[in-house]
């Protein structure tokens, strides 16, 4: 879902940009993003089971968008469910359900808009969607790699290490883990605009001076993201002010507990956890070809880290590999060469 709010806030140092302005770069791309647009037109026939390749077509005019001006793409797809989002994730498929059934009522009583906007909402962009569309790039030879758990971390770190010049996402949360280049609301024609973290500084309707990128992260973490919901009446700004004043989370929820809000016992530590998730996720490391920590992770925070994805374990077997794959895990054993 993002942080709820974010980039409204941070309209003043969006930058408007065009992907020409990008040719001879190689830009990471949120493919489940793209996939959730491209699957809007096609819901129905997704719901159902039935023939469509809408949702690949959307994917792959935009990849030869960018071929055309001379970017190369990455398309970064998201792995295993992360454990600390498997609160929302069931959220999300509750959901999901509830529309489907809502579509498949107004289908049967005739009301065909109102079916048609439940069964956008009912979509699931499952594995299964995912290999279709790695099909057609291997045939394409565009590159590509499968996130150990979620995209979001795997395209901070090729960003931050240098193995790509931008993202091009709609998900705000590229922002808290700290992503230097961010492309946002990119169209069929390439136009889209520009965040850069550098620019914090300069935003207007929230001031981030004297920010550090920690404060910035613990303020998103406190105004509610996908690996902690917000306490009640938390939003963004109450949360930038109580971090401007603090300074540090653990401050804050000490003042909130001496306050009029209730914050449940275990809410620190799921703080702790979510900050470390923002820091340390596991990512694929096509250098190495191994699974590694976004950032160092400092000997005090412990061993137990499981809640960052567990680490995968290799088989030799080529039936359990085939297995993984099926079920959408097969980033445990294969990316596809960046220079390929």
């Amino acid at each position: 879902m993002g942080i709820q709010g974010l980039l409204p806030l941070l309209k003043s140092i969006m930058v408007p940009i065009h992907i020409k302005d990008l040719e001879g770069s190689c830009v990471a791309v949120d493919t489940y993003s793209w996939l959730h647009k491209g699957a809007l037109s096609c819901s129905k026939e997704l719901c159902k089971g039935l023939p469509t390749s809408r949702h690949i077509d959307y994917c792959m005019h935009r990849v030869n968008l960018l071929r055309h001006y001379g970017v190369k793409p990455i398309l970064v797809f998201d792995g295993g469910l992360l454990p600390m989002k498997l609160e929302q994730e069931n959220k999300r498929g509750r959901v999901r359900k509830e529309n489907l059934a809502r579509a498949i009522e107004h289908e049967s009583n005739g009301n065909s808009a109102a079916a048609y906007e439940c069964y956008q909402k009912a979509v699931d962009i499952s594995p299964s969607i995912a290999h279709e569309l790695i099909q057609v790039l291997k045939q394409e030879n565009v590159c590509y790699v499968v996130a150990p758990y979620e995209a979001d971390a795997q395209m901070t770190f090729l960003a931050v290490s240098k193995q790509v010049e931008a993202v091009i996402t709609e998900d705000s949360d590229l922002i808290p883990f700290g992503c230097p280049r961010i492309i946002f609301k990119m169209d069929k024609f390439g136009q889209g605009v520009e965040f850069q973290y550098s620019m914090l500084h300069r935003n207007k309707d929230l001031s981030f001076a004297g920010f550090t990128k920690q404060m910035l992260l613990e303020m998103c973490i406190l105004s509610g993201c996908d690996y902690l919901q917000s306490l009640p009446g938390m939003g963004l700004k109450r949360a930038h002010a109580l971090i401007k004043k603090f300074t540090s989370y653990d401050k804050v929820i000490k003042h909130l507990k001496y306050s009029t809000v209730s914050v449940p016992s275990l809410y620190e530590e799921s703080f702790k956890k979510a900050i470390l998730t923002f820091q340390h996720q596991r990512v694929y490391d096509v250098a190495s070809q191994d699974i590694v920590s976004l950032s160092d992770i400092s000997d005090d925070v412990g061993d137990d880290l499981d809640f960052l994805g567990p680490y995968p374990l290799y088989f030799s077997s080529k039936l359990i590999i085939s297995l993984l794959f099926f079920f959408g895990l097969s980033h445990y054993f294969h990316s596809i060469n960046f220079n390929a």
